[in-house]
């Protein structure tokens, strides 16, 4: 095996980047519950979609990447390795659309619950900023078909 070889095979063994630890944590969230619906796949590629820092990303690579390495270390813990490559200033950013993923689909399952504690954790996000994003992101998705 030469050099470059091993050193490819360590880059599709870790988060290397701020874009890589977003998609980690937002198909993290669409998968929490281990069902993947049409409504939580659309509002994933419309985050995407239109955040400037995926503009020219290859993001399917990165749902692959992120399935193979959340499969690998675990939910929680590759969770908790993405967090820590979120800028400072993205961060309720990525915990806002975080749940918002994670509602997509209208319901809040007990894995998804504990998926918000960790990122908000994690993402070091003080309790009352917190609350206001769940609040807001709730409001904004009552009413929303459940499960499609």
């Amino acid at each position: 095996m030469s050099l470059f070889e091993s050193k490819n095979n360590n880059d599709q063994n870790s988060i290397n980047s701020d874009t890589e630890a977003w998609v980690g944590i937002l198909y993290s969230c669409l998968s929490a519950d281990n069902q993947i619906t049409d409504s939580e796949t659309a509002t994933l590629s419309r985050i995407l979609h239109y955040k400037q820092k995926f503009i020219g990303i290859d993001v399917a690579s990165l749902y692959a990447k992120s399935y193979h390495l959340r499969t690998e270390m675990g939910q929680l813990n590759y969770i908790s390795a993405c967090c820590k490559l979120i800028e400072k200033a993205d961060k309720e950013t990525v915990f806002a659309l975080a749940l918002e993923v994670l509602l997509a689909d209208g319901t809040l399952e007990k894995e998804e619950k504990n998926v918000i504690e960790v990122l908000s954790n994690h993402l070091k996000i003080e309790a009352g900023m917190t609350s206001k994003i769940i609040e807001v992101i709730f409001l904004k998705n009552k009413g929303n078909i459940k499960g499609i």
